[in-house]
């Protein structure tokens, strides 16, 4: 590592919208300078010396924390975590090798470093001097002067009166002023340092809610350094990273979201990061208590509300559900979650219910989502053809007026609207669209998804070299990325089904009857039917046929010759799809039509 520490100092290196210089220990990100902590520069900085190599998890203690200090993962961890944040979506080449350390994939190059002239900065000259005098001994800390001229600094300060004016006559420093009503975010729940961290926060919001993630996790990121108080950047990051199947990820932002909280008295921040760690576990019961709780407080939290009511459809408690997304009122399109309470409403059994309630909708303010919502609707009703036709009219919508969210969806749902209509070549066609779609918007659990069901298709159709080439990508996804448990067990399962000599490196499974499910599978391929039987009557012991395993036991109990259970509708039509696939090999051996 010392030929790494040693390189030539003065430079500067570029990747995607970022750069990293050695003289003064800067970094720029979108061509502003961002405040860096010593460590993470230093991991950062080993990174860009070292691309697409891969730097053992020794050699970075080694680097990063000389003079034999005891040191946790957790420290390392948090610090890689720290470099992925900063670097917003260029942090998605920093890839986590399981046990073996890192590796840095962005195509990296170095210049002779040269002062910038007339860059932003949100590093205060006071913030540059502390960082310089913390510099480690292998770089010179000397920083060099701002070059700005008299007339860009009254540009700025007039830019900033103007908006702190703006921010004032929006955001009425009111107790209880809603800020974003579906988080319960109030204007005294936001305990911010900055006047503008309200606005920046509403940015946010908005900007995930029209479907552009990765906008707003910027404008997140970006607050979360500049505003060190308060918490909600770092709550919501953490939430969004759940949600996108990236748990490493999300540990990380919930971490950080909990070192703020502790300090503040709020019962509501309490309650809500108990429901995100709830969500982080993965564990059901726990999530519909804390977001209980967070609705006694809040009641017109509805975010909340809708993901107690996918809970308890979860858990198969189907009147609970639609009690919840009942509560739910949807007056205008625009807000991608609070659109699909509509669609939802209709999965959970209230079919004219939903359908009442997207005619009174205005079809003209977004007609993307309207037809992605109408082919919900049709697919709950049982008409697929009308579904596939109304996800098809949603994805060409999307396409000109920018819905990027709807677009992706509208197109996976096409797919599986087509996979089980029997049209297996137009369903892997928009399956592989939409996986480059997925990695490019950073939806980890989508790509793994799809991924999977490219590789089971593949092995329908009879390529076994291509759908082993899927199946590997798959489980590397694991090791790149994170992905979630449900997702971890749907690999697993698909593994043992396909490839039963292949070890993935994803076991252990926490639920009970994807296990006994798993123990089955690998008892028919020994032909040991007695211990095979046995392991399937306990799965369904423990409820495997009322989840999203059930195609994979029907399929399983077709193989031991025992009765196979009715189909159970696939509504929603969410991931894991590659659940359905094992219907499709079920309707080859029994003749049936979907």
């Amino acid at each position: 590592m010392d030929r790494i520490w040693n390189a030539e100092p003065d430079q500067r290196y570029r990747f995607g919208n970022v750069v990293v210089e050695t003289r003064g220990r800067r970094v720029f990100v979108d061509g502003r300078e961002r405040k860096v902590p010593r460590r993470v520069f230093d991991l950062l900085l080993l990174l860009c010396r070292a691309p697409r190599r891969v730097i053992p998890r020794d050699a970075l203690y080694e680097a990063l924390w000389s003079g034999g200090q005891v040191v946790s993962d957790e420290a390392l961890t948090q610090a890689v975590f720290r470099v992925r944040a900063l670097l917003g979506t260029e942090g998605r080449h920093l890839v986590t090798l399981r046990g073996v350390g890192i590796r840095f994939d962005a195509d990296v190059t170095v210049e002779n470093d040269e002062p910038p002239v007339g860059r932003d900065s949100d590093v205060t000259a006071k913030d540059q001097a502390a960082e310089t005098d913390r510099a480690p001994t292998f770089e010179p800390a000397a920083g060099r002067p701002r070059r700005f001229g008299t007339a860009p600094i009254l540009l700025a300060v007039a830019v900033l009166a103007l908006l702190t004016w703006s921010a004032w006559l929006r955001w009425p420093a009111a107790p209880g002023q809603p800020i974003d009503p579906g988080y319960g975010i109030t204007l005294e729940r936001i305990h911010a340092d900055r006047t503008d961290t309200p606005t920046q926060l509403a940015i946010a919001v908005r900007y995930d809610d029209a479907g552009d993630r990765p906008r707003a996790r910027a404008v997140l990121e970006t607050l979360h350094e500049a505003d060190r108080r308060t918490p909600w950047p770092a709550l919501l990051t953490g939430l969004w990273d759940i949600g996108t199947g990236d748990p490493q990820q999300a540990q990380g932002w919930l971490v950080e979201a909990r070192e703020r909280i502790q300090s503040l008295d709020d019962p509501y921040l309490n309650a809500l990061l108990r429901y995100a760690e709830a969500e982080h576990r993965g564990a059901p019961r726990d999530i519909i208590r804390y977001a209980g709780a967070v609705l006694d407080l809040e009641p017109g939290a509805w975010r909340l509300r809708l993901a107690r009511a996918h809970l308890y459809h979860y858990l198969g408690q189907r009147e609970p559900a639609l009690r919840e997304i009942r509560k739910i009122q949807v007056h205008a399109l625009g807000i991608r979650r609070l659109e699909s309470a509509v669609a939802d409403r209709a999965s959970f059994g209230d079919v004219e219910g939903a359908q009442a309630q997207l005619v009174a909708l205005p079809r003209n303010t977004d007609r993307a989502a309207w037809e992605y919502l109408a082919g919900r609707i049709a697919w709950s009703r049982g008409d697929r053809q009308a579904a596939r036709q109304a996800w098809e009219r949603a994805f060409a919508e999307a396409r000109s007026n920018g819905r990027d969210d709807i677009r992706h969806r509208a197109q996976v749902s096409a797919g599986f609207a087509a996979m089980l209509g029997g049209d297996i070549s137009s369903a892997m066609a928009l399956f592989e669209a939409a996986r480059v779609n997925a990695e490019q918007s950073m939806r980890i659990t989508d790509r793994i998804d799809l991924t999977l069901l490219l590789a089971q298709l593949h092995a329908l159709l009879g390529d076994e070299r291509l759908a082993r080439d899927e199946f590997d990508l798959a489980v590397g996804l694991f090791a790149d990325d994170g992905g979630n448990d449900r997702m971890r067990t749907q690999t697993v399962l698909v593994g043992a089904r396909l490839f039963p000599e292949r070890q993935t490196g994803l076991e252990p499974i926490a639920a009970p009857a994807a296990q006994a499910l798993l123990d089955a599978r690998r008892a028919l391929h020994r032909e040991d039917m007695a211990t095979a039987r046995a392991a399937w009557l306990l799965a369904e012991q423990h409820g495997a046929l009322g989840t999203e395993l059930a195609d994979e036991a029907r399929l399983l109990a077709a193989q031991l010759a025992l009765p196979v259970a009715p189909e159970r509708p696939f509504d929603p039509p969410y991931a894991p799809l590659s659940a359905a696939v094992p219907r499709l090999l079920l309707a080859r051996m029994t003749g049936a039509t979907h």
